[in-house]
């Protein structure tokens, strides 16, 4: 079961929101305070363990503290079903109702276990994850297992026996002659003994018959044998075993991420979503990584995943129809920047009539994303305020020793850098990294040197993608930094300024050294990395599309 479209109203930060998540993974990223943990709470608010009321409400719960702004939190699902919880709403007769709502008629918690979540917070505590809760994963996953084992049957000496008569008669023998066989100095059996007086004193103050009222001990739950089961670690050193629960919290983090990827493998009924708060906490870059492939073969195996992260390693720009870029502004509150591969379908078809369809227009992208050099800084960019887009190793190098000899500090502007993998991806970067607001300046050669006919066509259509963004119809750009750009007529390498020349074949960590060599100081800076520093300081916070839809 997955949830289809969202639509949050006056909850906390966010005033009036509505987003379709992807079927799989669901990224929810931006900077501190601006609502990206507001929204999960919102949803995970109608499907968690507690049943939503508005009861324990506070003022901060509303949108600008205001009583007055109702809330309403909507979620639909692909199954046609629709939860809402409102402070107000209308049934099929036309009777004001408020608090939780199915279909718009109310709904009790039996229903409502339907649509139970399992949710991994900032604790990673275990113990929030054992069967004893029926919202967490593990204890999801054991339900279904109880509901098989209650219904399977073994057989023994030829006879047939349903398995759970056969692991309530063992248990009971069991516990009759081991843990109810402990006596006192006396001889007396302690437990038998203590259950008689309790039974007896519970039949006279309920003025029940004592042979009619029993009580008992069992270590088993008759009703779901797994949900007093316990994650035992075994500590090879001492050879003893702790409680999961007592552990230390990498232990803990660990224990929920295989959790995780064992339920990816044997997930059996259980198909809601499920929800995990900064999945990078406690875990170092090589495990961050593994962790991602773990939600990724989760996601892609039928389990919606909604997350929330500061890490890069949980993004991939391959997949930007699963990234939700989270902003707040003060007349919107907390809204989202999203991008749809079908407006990049409308996109190439309005600009170079390409029919292309939605699986083969990602299939470009995540070819751009898997050629730029570095993917990480790709992903990386999405945190960012600003980006400069470069075609490759030279520019990468080069720029920023450059900014640190004209003591610009570009890192703590939060500006990211980002080879594109050739002057062919500057455009699609752009594009994309535009539909989600975030302003880049371009950097890129526009090689009017190169003589052969066929080069020249070749740098002609790459230049003019790159320059009708700014309303431009060169062929090639004119050597001078605009306000969002810069394209040189020839190459970087010609535009260094250096007392010796470089040869042609001197690219990246070569021309870097042969750059260092020669620019010790600021004065030696060519003057349009100055000017190109006056242009990022100007660059707006938030751009808009620019995308031919």
């Amino acid at each position: 079961m997955k949830i289809n479209r969202v639509h949050i109203e006056n909850y906390k930060s966010i005033k009036n929101l509505e987003f379709k998540p992807s079927p799989k993974m669901n990224v929810f990223i931006g900077e501190n305070s601006v609502g990206k943990s507001n929204i999960i709470e919102a949803i995970y608010w109608l499907l968690g363990p507690i049943f939503p009321t508005f009861n324990k409400t506070t003022m901060q719960d509303h949108y600008l503290g205001k009583v007055q702004n109702e809330i309403s939190i909507t979620l639909s699902f692909d199954d046609s079903s629709v939860l809402r919880l409102a402070e107000n709403w209308t049934d099929y007769g036309g009777r004001e109702r408020h608090g939780l709502s199915c279909n718009n008629n109310y709904i009790n918690t039996d229903q409502r276990q339907k649509y139970c979540s399992a949710y991994l917070d900032i604790r990673r505590n275990i113990v929030d994850y054992l069967p004893s809760n029926r919202w967490s994963l593990l204890g999801r996953f054991l339900l279904d297992v109880n509901d098989r084992f209650i219904h399977e049957k073994t057989s023994i000496s030829g006879q047939e026996e349903y398995k759970s008569d056969k692991l309530k008669r063992d248990l009971t023998q069991i516990r009759d002659e081991l843990l109810f066989s402990v006596v006192d100095e006396e001889g007396t059996k302690i437990l038998p003994e203590f259950l008689k007086h309790v039974s007896s004193e519970c039949a006279k103050q309920l003025n029940r018959d004592p042979d009619e009222f029993k009580l008992d001990l069992n270590i088993y739950d008759p009703w779901n044998f797994y949900k007093t089961l316990q994650i035992l670690v075994t500590d090879p050193e001492c050879g003893l075993d702790f409680q999961s629960s007592s552990m230390g919290m990498g232990m803990q983090a660990a224990l929920s991420i295989a959790i995780l990827k064992a339920y990816s493998k044997l997930k059996l009924a259980n198909n809601t979503p499920i929800f995990i708060d900064e999945p990078e906490l406690f875990l170092h870059p090589q495990a961050q990584r593994n962790f991602y492939n773990i939600l990724n073969e989760l996601a892609n195996s039928g389990t919606q995943i909604f997350l929330t992260t500061h890490s890069p390693a949980f993004i991939n720009l391959a997949n930007f129809d699963q990234i939700f870029l989270v902003r707040k502004n003060k007349e919107d509150g907390t809204y989202l920047r999203t991008a749809n591969p079908n407006d990049f379908v409308k996109d190439l078809k309005n600009r170079y009539n390409i029919d292309k369809t939605t699986s083969e227009l990602m299939g470009m992208y995540e070819y751009t994303y898997d050629n730029t050099g570095d993917t990480q800084k790709a992903n990386e960019a999405f945190f960012s305020k600003k980006i400069i887009l470069v075609e490759g190793a030279s520019e990468v190098l080069i720029i920023p020793y450059f900014f640190k000899l004209l003591g610009f500090d570009y890192i703590a502007e939060n500006i990211s850098i980002v080879q594109c993998g050739g002057k062919s991806g500057i455009d699609r970067f752009y594009r994309l990294y535009s539909e989600f607001g975030i302003p880049c300046f371009i950097i890129f050669d526009g090689d009017a040197q190169h003589t052969s006919e066929k080069q020249r066509k070749e740098d002609i259509r790459k230049n003019k993608a790159i320059l009708e963004l700014f309303d431009s119809e060169s062929d090639y750009p004119l050597g001078i930094v605009h306000d969002k750009y810069l394209g040189f007529q020839t190459c970087l390498e010609d535009n260094l300024e250096l007392s010796e020349s470089p040869s042609s074949s001197d690219k990246g960590l070569k021309l870097y050294q042969l750059v260092k060599k020669q620019i010790l100081n600021q004065d030696d800076v060519p003057r349009w990395v100055t000017e190109i520093i006056g242009k990022l300081s100007c660059l707006p916070e938030n751009v808009p599309s620019v995308l031919r839809k």
